[in-house]
């Protein structure tokens, strides 16, 4: 393990150390067993034993039995001797879900009335899974890097897509993330104590957009509206991504009311297709 990218390495191992302590706390063998699979990332998508051992704070013998079985399941795959990958059981999952998710079918449904605005362009559909917000479909293009692609998971704290989605949340759940990553909402521009950061989301909720500028991606801005179930319950959120060249105040306004049209058209959609 040490041939591959050394930094990343260690912040995923100092990542993977605070994951194993909840784990460890945990009476559940296949909880154990199925954390093994959070290690696996872009930047580390080969794991031995020996360093899954050394994540884990797991024996020998555990790690190769929880490897063999989830081997024999499809979710690892052995690349050499004692070294796995992520296996062809998740790439069959996430073909299902491609074709399958109502959201992402939904969202297919309206793309003929995205690109409503002038130049480049990128629409993107986030959902809430947990505590963690993942991009699960994206439809134009940009000529400038942007990180958003399905399968990537969006800072909670940062970015229009993430905020729109945090405000909706419920307020109990404000005050346990505030109080578990108030270093976040602090770079976030969320307030840096719980009376402005409870401030803060009031406003964004009571506008129903966030708009964020270069916090993702650099030298792009941001625009996001709320995706809500049939019980009124925010689970993802709607945007667009265009250059920060293309930003026009005078023209603000009205993009920021076609973006919440659109989201509320998904949410029409969306709950359609879960009720049919």
């Amino acid at each position: 393990m040490s041939q591959q990218h050394p930094v990343a390495l260690d912040r995923h191992l100092e990542e993977q150390a605070s994951r194993a302590g909840r784990s460890s706390k945990s009476n559940s063998s296949l909880e154990r067993m199925l954390v093994i699979l959070d290690l696996f990332s872009e930047e580390v998508p080969i794991w031995s034993v020996e360093a899954m051992c050394d994540a884990l704070g797991y024996t020998r013998s555990t790690a190769y039995r929880y490897t063999k079985e989830l081997t024999e399941a499809g979710l690892l795959f052995q690349v050499e001797p004692r070294r796995y990958g992520l296996g062809s059981r998740i790439i069959q999952w996430d073909r299902q879900l491609r074709l399958t998710d109502p959201l992402v079918k939904a969202t297919r449904e309206i793309e003929p009335e995205l690109d409503v605005f002038d130049g480049e362009q990128i629409w993107i559909v986030c959902r809430l899974f947990n505590d963690q917000v993942i991009c699960v479909h994206s439809h134009g293009h940009l000529k400038e890097p942007v990180s958003y692609a399905r399968g990537t998971p969006r800072p909670l704290f940062m970015g229009a897509t993430s905020k729109i989605i945090l405000a909706y949340l419920p307020a109990r759940q404000h005050m346990r993330l505030f109080l578990e990553h108030q270093n976040e909402v602090v770079k976030g521009s969320l307030g840096s104590s719980w009376e402005e950061f409870k401030d803060v989301l009031q406003t964004i909720r009571r506008q129903g957009y966030s708009e964020s500028h270069g916090e993702v991606d650099p030298n792009l801005f941001g625009l996001a509206a709320p995706i809500f179930d049939g019980n009124g319950k925010v689970v993802a959120s709607l945007s667009c991504v265009r250059p920060q060249t293309s930003y026009r105040e005078d023209q603000a306004e009205k993009q920021r009311q076609v973006i919440m049209t659109l989201a509320n058209r998904l949410t029409e959609k969306l709950t359609q297709l879960i009720s049919s």
